[in-house]
This record gives structure tokens, sequence and C-alpha cells, in this order.
């Protein structure tokens, strides 16, 4: 299924975005904003005031140039902190503002709004769920600091957040759906589910992971540096810098891509070192303490040895609302690595169209 872009204008419809605030969201809806969660980022200069680091604090003594970004992106964070809070405020929904999203939060909003980068982005999609059948809350992001934020998630800024919220109120607005991943150990399924992509491998980074890696009906016992497994919406990302295909973000697909394998692992086989699954992807541990690295840092857990790990497409999508540009935003990402990765001499396999 292909979701289109939300922000493509639509007819007014007051009465529809009523509706949507008073029942549960699917993929598609128009987006009621009555009750708001914000999630704002902690910059790293607050990180600082609130617990110091000596060694930071020298560094912003030094007043160079690593000094003047951190103090230029935390002053740009704080300006659309207080221009999204202000336009919040002003149209009187009910507000929670907080630093770290819980479910709770996420249940009782009708909308989250992230204001700081993918990081928080990713942060928060952890905490929205749907229990009942529905998608759970749709979310939007606010890049806070453009100037050294990526921001992919983000459909706003400081300067066109009240824009695209009044657009939000008049019900012109409707969700967009991003896949996102479930993992499974022992047949258990873990409560978060990743949006962009799980690194597999040794809690010793030195290490070396030692595995069967099951594809369909394939199957291959491995050594390697571990195992990146992204979703669509992450094929941007890690895996993409290891050399793997840029997905279209409705491609429901899983994708694999193996580290630094030990090629005498695989004598006399087709090493199994990408691939794209429909219908899963297992790991089997044969070390004793593994990791599970979820959506970067933001989430740890650990196996051992005989555990299975278990990656599939999540049942539901996830709601958002994606920019206007998002299909142009992927392909200029696509361009500059392409570009980047050729010259550092990275073979990459992305031909196919974006969507």
């Amino acid at each position: 299924m292909t979701w289109s872009s939300p922000l493509v204008p639509r007819a007014r419809d007051p009465v529809m975005a009523l509706r949507a605030a008073a029942r549960r969201h699917l993929v598609g809806d128009v987006i009621g904003v009555d009750r708001v969660v914000l999630v704002a980022k902690t910059s790293t200069l607050q990180r600082h005031r609130r617990r110091p680091d000596p060694k930071l604090g020298a560094l912003l003594a030094a007043h160079g140039g690593q000094a003047s970004r951190i103090r230029s992106a935390h002053e740009e964070h704080m300006q659309t902190l207080e221009a999204v809070t202000a336009a919040l405020r002003g149209h009187g929904v009910r507000l929670r503002i907080v630093d770290t999203l819980r479910r709770r939060d996420a249940r009782w909003a009708n909308l989250i709004v992230t204001v700081g980068g993918d990081g928080t982005f990713l942060r928060a999609s952890h905490c929205v769920e749907s229990p009942s059948g529905d998608d759970g809350t749709p979310m939007l992001g606010v890049n806070s600091a453009p100037g050294t934020s990526v921001g992919f998630f983000c459909a706003a800024n400081r300067n066109n957040f009240a824009d695209v919220f009044d657009r939000l109120r008049a019900g012109e607005v409707r969700s967009a759906g991003l896949w996102r991943m479930q993992i499974s150990i022992n047949d258990k399924p873990l409560r978060d589910l990743a949006l962009n992509d799980v690194l597999v491998a040794h809690s010793v980074p030195a290490a070396t992971t030692r595995y069967t890696l099951c594809a369909g009906r394939s199957r291959q016992r491995q050594m390697s540096s571990g195992v990146w497994v992204a979703t669509a919406a992450g094929s941007t990302g890690a895996i993409r810098s290891a050399g793997g295909t840029i997905l279209p973000l409705a491609d429901r697909r899983l994708q694999y891509r193996v580290r630094e394998l030990f090629p005498l692992s695989v004598r006399d086989e087709v090493p199994m070192v990408r691939g794209l699954v429909s219908d899963g992807l297992e790991f089997e541990s044969q070390i004793p303490k593994g990791v599970l690295y979820i959506d970067g840092n933001n989430r740890r857990v650990f196996f051992g040895t005989g555990d299975r790990v278990r990656f599939e497409s999540s049942a539901r999508p996830l709601p958002w609302v994606a920019a206007d540009d998002v299909a142009a935003r992927r392909d200029e990402v696509r361009r500059l690595s392409e570009e980047i990765l050729r010259a550092a001499g990275i073979q990459t396999v992305d031909e196919s169209p974006l969507m």
C-alpha cells in the first residue's frame, strides 16, 4: 500500500477534524489537535548545565569552533521550542511538555510533537503503540536546529510550524504511514518497535559475532562483525553507508546487510551478505553475550547463546506528518550518498526508483 504525502492541500473539513480528535486514529485520517504532547530535546548545553562534564566545560571555555557550534545549536533549539510552545498555547490546546515521552502520555494525546531532530523523533516513536487495532497517536517532527540537524522525519521548523499546525487544525492534513520492525527473542515480542534499524552484534565491539542467519529457506552459519537489519525508513541510514539499498517508504520489506563477513566461515557456499526479506529474518546466536542496538543507542537488549532473534515488519504503520518534499529529500540523499560512497570505493546496489 502506498501512502500519499499528507501535506498536499485538501478541502477544509473542520467536522472531520473534530471527529478525528474523538476516535482512534488510522493512517490516512485527518489528525486531531486538541490534546498535544510536546517532546523537547535536551541540548548538549542543557545536559552539561544539569550534570557538568569537566572536559566539555573546558572545551566551552576555550571558545573554539566546536564550542561555538554547541552554543549556536542550543540557541537555535531554544528559539524553536519557544516558538512552537507559543503557537500551541495560542490555540488553546491541552498541552503537556516533556523531555522524555511515556506511553501513557502518548495514549492521552491525539498528536505528538517532537522538537529536536531525528533522534528525538526516533526515541518518541518507541512509545507509540496500537494495541486496540488502530495505528496509534500521529507524530509531527519539528527540526529545532536545521543548521546542524538533518531532520528527515521532521515536517516543520521554527519558520513554518504555525502554518503546518493551522493546516492540521483545519483538517487539511492526513497522516502518512511508516512501517516499523517487530523484534522477538525466542518468540517473545519486544515492546519497542524499531523505526530505523537494528544492529545485532557481540557486546564487545572487537569480538567476533558467531551465528546462523536464516532468510526464507536459506540458512548459513557465519562469523562477522554483526548484522544490520533496517526498515525502508532506515534504508538511508547506517545500512546505506554499508552499501545497502534505499527503499521506497511504502515498502514493507526489511533489508539486512552483514558487516565485515569472515570469508572462511562460509567457504564453499554463496555468502548471504545482503538481501530483502518480506517474510522475516532470523538470527540464531552462538555467542554468550550479544546486543541488539535498536534505532542507534536508543534501546539496548541483550541476548545469549542459543537465543533466536526474529525480525519482521510491524503489523500496523506508525502515523506521521510527512513534509511536502519528503521524496525530493530522499532523492537528494541518494544522489549525495552515491557520489560520496563511490568516491570512497564502496560499491552500492541501489538502482530502484523512490516512491
